[in-house]
């Protein structure tokens, strides 16, 4: 006889909801780089509905766990990718995947959110 699926606790909850505006924030951030539109660093906190002080950590986070080549370029007024690239978060089939591809597979190693999660890392616009 199998054990009934305990029901999701609070906590479970609360975990979930940070996860889901968490990964949000990063599509959201991912879209507005690769349409040149995040204006200046406090234009850009409040598009994502944070503060200027934590926009800068959660740069400096996208940039070291998801490897994003981003930088602030003065003449667009908006954050750019050194490379042409976007996010990928989301479930991908390996058989789907290229070798090359496959190369670029990592999880995270500092946020507790990346510890058993895939991402993949796409050089395609």
């Amino acid at each position: 006889m199998t054990q009934p699926i305990e029901p999701a606790n609070e906590m479970t909850t609360i975990t979930a909801m940070a996860l889901y505006t968490y990964l949000n924030r990063i599509q959201q951030l991912d879209a507005l780089i690769r349409q040149k539109r995040t204006g200046p660093p406090e234009e850009l906190a409040n598009k994502l509905g944070i503060s200027e002080r934590w926009l800068y950590s959660f740069l400096e986070e996208v940039k070291t766990e998801l490897d994003c080549p981003i930088r602030y370029c003065r003449l667009q007024r908006s954050y750019v990718y050194d490379n042409p690239g976007k996010v990928f978060i989301g479930f991908m089939k390996y058989e789907n995947l290229g070798n090359e591809s496959m190369k670029c597979l990592g999880g995270g190693t500092n946020l507790y959110f990346f510890s058993d999660c895939i991402y993949l890392c796409s050089n395609y616009a």
